[in-house]
């Protein structure tokens, strides 16, 4: 498995592109903001030779999807979240527009609706989506247990760290639940790739929570 990190935007939100081999790739959260930091993903998709056959998205939330109209116009293809986040797709450019922040273009909608359970194949990668609700209605998580890795958006940060809950859909109980018996039952060794900030560990962030 092949991997870049893009940070974008003023948030700093991680932006992954993942690939096989043979070029098959994913764009997990396309978080660009402006011209210029969406000529830097397009620029190092065409230098990669990438195909990118599934734009992922861990959550709707405004500084996570900023890109994804660029994305699927440059890629040719709907993005994929959770269908608990409609909320968000409809209400982008008012929680952006409160937060002070000028909308670049038009708001994403969600193109194709992920469930729990559901299976993400890409070329020779193949990733399950987990639900993981808390710090959104429809969070989730992206896990390649052939590679031992976890996208863990906004659900789990580095550190002993998780996502907000004071927005729409947040729920803290929720969230720690999710943790606890979606993430935390994953192997130790598995590498977590968060939607902020530093990759970590199950074992290491385990430690933090102390379980």
């Amino acid at each position: 498995m092949n991997l870049k990190v893009f940070e974008f935007n003023m948030l700093p939100t991680n932006t992954y592109v993942v690939w096989d081999e043979e070029g098959e790739a994913l764009l997990i959260d396309p978080a660009c903001y402006g011209q210029g930091e969406q000529q830097m993903l397009a620029r190092f998709l065409t230098a990669e030779g990438l195909k990118v056959r599934h734009i992922l998205c861990t959550h709707f939330h405004f500084d996570h999807v900023f890109g994804v109209p660029f994305s699927e116009g440059l890629c040719g293809i709907r993005c994929e979240a959770h269908e608990g986040d409609a909320w968000w797709a409809e209400h982008n450019a008012d929680e952006v527009r409160a937060f002070g922040i000028p909308y670049p273009g038009t708001p994403p909608t969600i193109g194709h609706p992920l469930s729990d359970g559901d299976v993400i194949r890409c070329g020779t990668l193949e990733f399950q989506c987990l639900h993981t609700p808390g710090h959104s209605r429809g969070g989730v998580c992206f896990y390649c247990a052939a590679e031992g890795v976890l996208f863990a958006g906004d659900t789990l940060f580095a550190y002993g760290g998780m996502g907000r809950t004071d927005l729409h859909g947040g729920d803290y109980a929720e969230l720690l639940y999710s943790i606890r018996t979606r993430l935390f039952t994953l192997p130790d060794a598995t590498v977590v790739y968060p939607g902020h900030g530093p990759s970590t560990t199950i074992r290491t962030e385990r430690q933090f929570h102390n379980l």
